[in-house]
């Protein structure tokens, strides 16, 4: 193994221990975003079915490009919890019907610009459908901004970067939180929809 090959391997592996401090961090946040929206309500029925709905999706899906990688980084990765998932590319896109998760994180840093061709449409489902945030780890010469991603920097957190050295860019870290995709408008409220207490009362 050459200098350079080994100095990309150690900044890879940096990157993903990174990583894993920031999902460690960023996961009861979305918890509690998902507890601030129910909570809102006051009808138990509601609440009730919200409860069971936070209940059915889990945490975290890793997904690894394929079974090497995966038998390789399943260690590292820490997968304890019932609530998360390890998976391939390949695995996930045989799958007849997919699960919803609040972060799924595509672990991809060796993946070819072919093969990022070829699997563009199960990342877009998982960014519209199936994850209320997904984080993208690819070689830094992909961009995905074309695809309504963004950039995602980790060693600029002060916490996270007591944790590492310099890094060069060789992989970089796209995202897309639905919760900031868009700014919810002042109008977009209860306060302005229809009162039920004036229906037959005026003339609309």
């Amino acid at each position: 193994m050459t200098d350079s090959s080994a100095n990309a391997t150690d900044t890879t592996a940096a990157t993903l221990k990174i990583l894993c401090h920031y999902i460690d961090t960023l996961l009861p946040i979305l918890s509690d975003n998902k507890t601030d929206s129910t909570s809102m309500s006051t009808d138990p029925i509601e609440i009730s079915k919200a409860s069971n709905k936070k209940n059915k999706n889990a945490s975290l899906l890793w997904v690894l490009q394929d079974q090497h990688s995966l038998t390789a980084l399943e260690p590292t990765l820490k997968i304890s919890s019932k609530d998360n998932t390890v998976s391939t590319l390949h695995k996930l896109a045989m799958q007849p019907k997919l699960q919803r998760y609040q972060l799924a994180c595509f672990w991809l840093p060796a993946l070819s610009i072919d093969l990022l061709g070829q699997y563009i449409p199960l990342l877009m489902r998982y960014r519209d459908l199936y994850a209320a945030h997904i984080i993208i780890a690819l070689d830094d010469a992909l961009d995905l901004r074309a695809y309504g991603f963004t950039p995602l920097s980790l060693v600029d957190n002060e916490i996270l970067a007591q944790t590492t050295t310099e890094l060069s860019s060789r992989v970089t870290l796209w995202q897309f939180n639905l919760y900031d995709y868009k700014q919810l408008p002042n109008w977009l409220n209860s306060d302005y929809w229809a009162n039920p207490e004036n229906w037959d009362k005026h003339r609309w």
